[in-house]
């Protein structure tokens, strides 16, 4: 940490209103190494339309975003000209969020931007702007779709000022890809940007490296900083290390109870561990302490979820996106809400305005797949499996759920790739060794079906994986297969398995009886089994996830991330 910040660096994001930089900065002073807090020039020095400012900062807080412009409009310094324009950006902001509603986000903009973009980049030719107005003007472009021009401006504000988190913030939220990270103009050498690394590997789910920059972070003296154990508990939440995520996020709350930047996700976590007593509290204590924030919202949304009242939930999401147009947790989560609800129309209309807010969200991706898969529309389904598997090319569910729409759509051969895929990135659940086993039956492939429905049965019995709901056919199917070879015993032992299961049950007592009828004839071969009355599986058995029932409830597994193995930037591609 060779160079770092003081109180004053705060204070000019404050008389700038970047309250949400300047609260951020401020919660790192109280951690950094006093070393490291050196003196930097002020950022607002006093001129002779001060108390204009001032009195136009705190209507800004009150969000008297156009009462605040009418004060400054006859100031030319420049802290009163950035906040005339940020006022102007606000005031439109403001506008466009009253207007918005589930099914018409996408056609709602910021009417302010396009004379915004004109006016900030007079003044950059004209060299007027500081980092404070090159960083509004890079929001501007990316709010504006021009996402290189964005890049390009707030690189510039990071050379003019490399201690300013907004415009590091800001510059990572545009970084869709390792491509356009490689692609960046040079970057200041500063330990901020370490940081900037921690949320761009996050944002794009490169889970370890992630793990790295905050290693390395906490190397140079970031011990038990607040926000780097945010982000630790965030990635292992990625990873689906939930215990270790859990408690994290317990040891940040312990010191911090009243902090609510965390509590979505620690609800989330609570939620797929059904600790319904611990979401019952903290539902109950982010409501005392701010029951108008979003992240509230969320965490009473989980509330009413996990006990079935859906309807409730999805009122404190809209409640949440009300706040907040742009919270991506809650257009996800009111997307399985409506889901449970089977209205499939509002569902797939939340999911694509989560997506329209983040699209390398790949849970909304995924969630617009099993809503078309549950309306048995595979071909849609299958061009959103696509991109939900693109986006986390290493999660095996994706490329199960790919699989088993190949599956539906009579393409065997691809769903084969699918699943033998899923096996090689680490399938933890043995889904798609049964399903790859389904599979070799379609394709009449005798000695695959053996291998892989053998090898299901053997990891169930030796307790590495629970039994799934398709075991019985395992057993079905080898039962028959050693009775065809005359291996007697074993094929006794996988009938008498099949009387245990209901759907398999008249199989199995048919099988028991041919045993002993085969045995009792003293004679192999004798035609007493009948190969060509060998049940077929049927293929067309509804796809069961991880933690799934099969039922609309098991929605609630989207919640959490899958499995993250080494990232690797193969697609799949047939």
């Amino acid at each position: 940490l060779s160079s770092g910040i003081n109180a004053e660096y705060g204070q000019g994001c404050q008389s700038h209103g970047l309250w949400e930089y300047s609260l951020w900065i401020s919660e790192q002073l109280v951690h950094l190494p006093r070393p490291n807090k050196v003196k930097v020039p002020a950022a607002a020095p006093w001129t002779a339309d001060y108390d204009t400012r001032m009195f136009a900062l705190q209507l800004m807080r009150a969000q008297e975003y156009v009462r605040a412009m009418g004060m400054l409009k006859d100031s030319d310094s420049q802290h009163a000209r950035f906040l005339y324009l940020y006022c102007k950006y606000l005031a439109g902001e403001k506008t466009r969020i009253d207007k918005v509603d589930i099914k018409s986000r996408r056609d709602v903009k910021n009417v302010e931007l396009p004379g915004l973009r004109l006016e900030l980049e007079q003044l950059r030719q004209a060299s007027k702007l500081d980092v404070y107005g090159l960083w509004l003007l890079g929001v501007v472009h990316s709010k504006s779709q021009m996402t290189e021009r964005a890049i390009a401006v707030l690189v510039e504000s990071l050379h003019l000022d490399p201690t300013f988190w907004g415009s590091w913030k800001t510059l990572a939220r545009l970084i869709k890809n390792k491509s356009q990270l490689q692609a960046l103009p040079l970057l200041p050498h500063h330990w901020m940007k370490n940081l900037f690394y921690v949320e761009v590997c996050q944002e794009m789910y490169y889970a370890n490296d992630a793990l790295s920059f905050i290693q390395a972070l906490e190397d140079m003296g970031l011990v038990n900083n607040p926000y780097l154990l945010a982000k630790r508990s965030e990635v292992h939440y990625t990873l689906r290390e939930y215990d270790i995520a859990k408690e994290t996020l317990k040891e940040l709350l312990e010191r911090d109870p009243n902090r609510l930047d965390v509590v979505d996700m620690y609800s989330n976590i609570l939620y797929v561990k059904e600790d319904k007593a611990a979401l019952n509290y903290l539902a109950h204590h982010t409501v005392e302490v701010d029951k108008y924030r979003p992240e509230t919202c969320c965490v009473v949304g989980n509330f009413y979820s996990i006990y079935g009242n859906h309807e409730k939930a999805i009122t404190y999401f809209q409640r949440a996106l009300r706040l907040n147009p742009d919270y991506l947790s809650a257009w996800t989560l009111m997307g399985h809400e409506y889901v449970e609800l089977k209205n499939s129309n509002m569902a797939i209309e939340c999911y694509r305005n989560a997506i329209d807010v983040n699209p390398r969200d790949y849970r909304a991706w995924y969630g617009i797949g099993q809503t078309y898969e549950l309306l048995k529309m595979h071909a849609y389904c299958l061009y959103y499996y696509m991109e939900a598997q693109r986006l986390r090319p290493t999660d095996s569910r994706m490329i199960v759920a790919l699989g088993t729409s190949y599956e539906k759509l009579d393409q065997p051969v691809k769903a084969k790739k699918c699943y033998m895929r899923s096996l090689n990135v680490g399938d933890q659940e043995g889904i798609a060794m049964i399903r790859l086993a389904r599979v070799c039956e379609t394709l009449h492939d005798e000695e695959g079906c053996v291998r892989w429905y053998g090898k299901y049965v053997d990891m169930v019995n030796s307790g590495e994986l629970d039994p799934g709901e398709e075991i019985c056919y395992a057993y079905r199917y080898l039962a028959h297969y050693y009775l065809r070879n005359d291996r007697l015993s074993e094929a006794d032992v996988h009938a008498h398995k099949c009387c245990e299961f209901k759907e398999t049950k008249n199989d199995g007592k048919a099988l028991v009886r041919q045993i002993a009828a085969h045995r009792n004839s003293g004679a192999s071969g004798s035609g007493i089994y009948n190969t060509r009355a060998t049940p077929k599986t049927n293929l067309r058995v509804k796809l069961v996830l991880p933690g799934s029932t099969g039922s609309p409830s098991s929605q609630k597994r989207a919640r959490t991330p899958p499995p993250n193995d080494q990232h690797s930037d193969n697609d799949m591609s047939f």
